[in-house]
């Protein structure tokens, strides 16, 4: 009887784990690191700042900021310090700020969102970051900012428009063929 319970149990835990478990390779790979910092003002207007002069585009925008904690976030299997978490939308960039205190790790770090981009994939190596203990690790994540590049409009002209235009300039050099 203990057997039987204890190969239940075993089970269990095995498929609740795989169930779990995300490969790098479903997500399309790691986000890319771009630039950390810590900002004297966690506020909307200082990060959208600075966000705009690291990539140099005036016309990103915030999508979203949101709370997170570090059970939004998964272990990616078979990655040492890999984490992933599903975003509100499918932003170009996004930026993870943490609490960390006076660690003398920086707490804002923007990532470009490359492969699934309903996904956030962060690598804390690829970012400079060691994880020590309680002063940092994913727990410590306080939000996350969603930020999207705008290209600026650029008037396309309609094909008819084109074509009247060319029109035009027939007619006037057959009039004047015309007149020759």
């Amino acid at each position: 009887m203990k057997f039987t319970a204890l190969l239940v149990f075993s089970l269990s835990l095995m498929v609740s784990t795989n169930t779990n478990a995300t490969l790098i390779s479903t997500l399309g790979g790691v986000d890319e690191f771009i630039a950390s910092t810590t900002l004297a003002n966690s506020g909307d207007n200082a990060e959208l700042s600075w966000v705009r002069d690291i990539l140099q585009d005036q016309s990103i925008t915030l999508d979203e900021k949101y709370n997170s904690s570090g059970s939004d976030w998964s272990l990616v299997t078979n990655e040492a310090d890999v984490y992933s978490t599903a975003l509100i939308n499918t932003p170009g960039y996004f930026l993870l700020k943490f609490g960390v205190g006076q660690t003398g790790v920086n707490s804002h770090f923007l990532f470009k969102n490359v492969g699934d981009m309903a996904f956030g994939v962060i690598d804390f190596s690829l970012a400079g970051i060691v994880p020590n203990g309680k002063k940092f690790t994913i727990d410590r994540i306080s939000h996350v900012d969603e930020f999207t590049a705008t290209p600026p409009q650029t008037s396309i002209p309609e094909p008819m428009t084109i074509s009247l235009f060319a029109l035009g300039v027939l007619g006037l050099a057959r009039r004047k063929r015309l007149i020759n």
